[in-house]
């Protein structure tokens, strides 16, 4: 999105149509678009900028729960954040990743893919976290795939 606006003050600054064109290759353009307009208005009100490096200062279950508490940020999308943007060891859990968990038995089968982040980040190393979501999404697509395991 950053490529299409340049920075976020451009982002935040947006229409909802504007940054629902930005991105509707990934589906529910308009409804993240809302959110994320909200998102950034509630971060840059609290913080009065959109540098969120304070969140590295914080324990994970903090940083996550700071994001959280932003509108239409759920538990993957905070883990995306965190791991991704910030290299804090947050496990996003896709279906991928909360499929091919399941059937390794990682996780029991009364576990839901919001209680399997946490699960999950206490049975991988914080320095294995990036690597081992980044390949189980691979096996998920090209493998074990939700038809044919």
């Amino acid at each position: 999105m950053l490529n299409s606006f340049g920075s976020w003050d451009k982002v935040a600054g947006a229409s909802i149509r504007q940054i629902t064109g930005a991105i509707k290759s990934g589906g529910l353009g308009e409804v993240k678009a809302k959110y994320i307009k909200q998102a950034l208005g509630e971060i840059k009100q609290r913080r009065g900028g959109f540098d969120l490096d304070f969140l590295r200062q914080l324990s994970l279950e903090e940083a996550r729960n700071w994001l959280l508490a932003l509108p239409g940020v759920g538990m993957k999308t905070a883990s995306c954040v965190l791991l991704f943007s910030l290299g804090v060891p947050a496990l996003p859990v896709d279906t991928h990743v909360f499929r091919v968990t399941r059937r390794l038995g990682l996780l029991g089968l009364g576990v839901n893919v919001e209680r399997a982040h946490r699960l999950l980040e206490k049975l991988v190393l914080a320095n294995e976290v990036y690597e081992f979501h980044i390949l189980l999404i691979e096996h998920g697509r090209k493998v074990c795939k939700a038809r044919n395991p």
